[in-house]
């Protein structure tokens, strides 16, 4: 029996939009490098120039896919990329946004206080 999945929807923030893309790009290899099942370019964001109608990509947006116990894991690899961004780079996940350089002491809490909230919803 599989278990079920879950998606994490992460949208990266930066000034410079060419710097989102690379940003995107990083912290999606960071992720696909752990237990997730898959990680995936978000739609329905920003308009991208040149974009046709439809379906619109966001930059700087991911969607995250992974079983309920790995978001702890996921949340834990977010906030040590973001450690190592600029200050002026933000993480949104589900709502919940983390900006600029973190200790390991702050992750713990963001990590801790995004898992209750988790715990929280139905």
């Amino acid at each position: 029996m599989e278990s079920a999945t879950m998606g994490v929807r992460v949208l990266v923030s930066d000034a410079d939009i060419e710097g989102v893309h690379e940003l995107t790009h990083n912290l999606r290899e960071a992720l696909l490098d752990t237990d997730v099942d898959d990680v995936r370019q978000g739609t329905a964001g920003p308009a991208v120039k040149g974009a046709k109608s439809g379906e619109v990509l966001a930059v700087g947006a991911l969607v995250v896919t992974l079983a309920p116990p790995v978001v702890e894991h996921l949340m834990v690899v977010i906030s040590s990329w973001l450690s190592r961004q600029p200050n002026d780079v933000e993480v949104e996940v589900d709502g919940q946004r983390f900006r600029g350089r973190v200790t390991r002491l702050q992750r713990d809490q963001l990590v801790a206080a995004y898992l209750r909230r988790l715990d929280r919803e139905p």
